[in-house]
């Protein structure tokens, strides 16, 4: 059971330091500050929690680690909701904060909980495909350095992790603010739904597809290109 709270506070953490950045922060300054703010809730959630449930934070990860046999399916629903609800308490953090100044609906719309979205000329295929891409090379990179038989990678697997993390949303914000995350983009989606903006929930399926489908490729390449599950 403690694996389960492991990625369900781990999820809350990535979630509200991410989507904070991108609501209080904004892209004023830029792709580099949300993509750093993401980047390291990695790796301070991979140092505090990934010695009880591998620190996953992602059910695209999640899905590649179940797929080679890292671990059972049964524990992939239980990380996979515990991933879901542990975003709704990240967004829930985001909007507590929020509501600490009062705002109007409005202003609650426009801040947006960092839900991801896209826009013209991107479709909803554009979108799918760009997740599922830059996904793959995510989730890849993860299931590399936490080989068993990658001594030097699992030394530093949570800084390299982040750093990826962070690199990747720097190359996809401007395309789909990069989610890489079925749940980190369900939940902030879901929560402006109810204050009457459901264009991100609208579009969400490209934030889970694309994920998920690029995390079972790459546990796929992993295992049978790479040899990560051989002793």
């Amino acid at each position: 059971m403690r694996k389960y709270f492991a990625e369900f506070f781990g999820t809350a953490i990535l979630v509200a330091f991410g989507t904070g950045a991108v609501v209080f922060g904004g892209t004023s300054f830029g792709a580099f500050p949300i993509a750093i703010a993401f980047g390291f809730a990695v790796i301070a959630g991979a140092y505090a929690f990934g010695n009880i449930s591998g620190g996953h934070f992602n059910p695209a990860i999640s899905l590649g680690m179940a797929i080679n046999g890292r671990i059972t399916w049964a524990e992939f629903a239980g990380y996979a909701g515990s991933q879901i609800v542990g975003a709704f308490l990240g967004t829930g953090i985001v909007g507590a904060i929020i509501a600490t100044i009062k705002p109007t609906k409005d202003q609650i719309v426009a801040a947006g909980f960092g839900a991801t979205n896209f826009t013209t000329p991107i479709n909803v295929w554009g979108a799918t495909a760009i997740e599922f891409l830059l996904t793959f090379v995510f989730v890849l990179i993860v299931i590399a350095v936490t080989a068993k038989n990658n001594e030097a990678g699992n030394t530093f697997a949570p800084l390299a992790i982040g750093v990826a993390l962070a690199a990747l949303i720097m190359m996809g914000i401007g395309f789909t603010g990069a989610g890489l995350n079925p749940a980190r983009s369900l939940a902030p989606a879901v929560v402006l739904a109810l204050f009457g903006s459901t264009t991100a929930l609208t579009n969400i399926a490209a934030y889970i597809i694309g994920p998920l489908v690029g995390g079972a490729l790459a546990a796929v390449v992993a295992k049978y290109l790479l040899g990560t599950e051989e002793n």
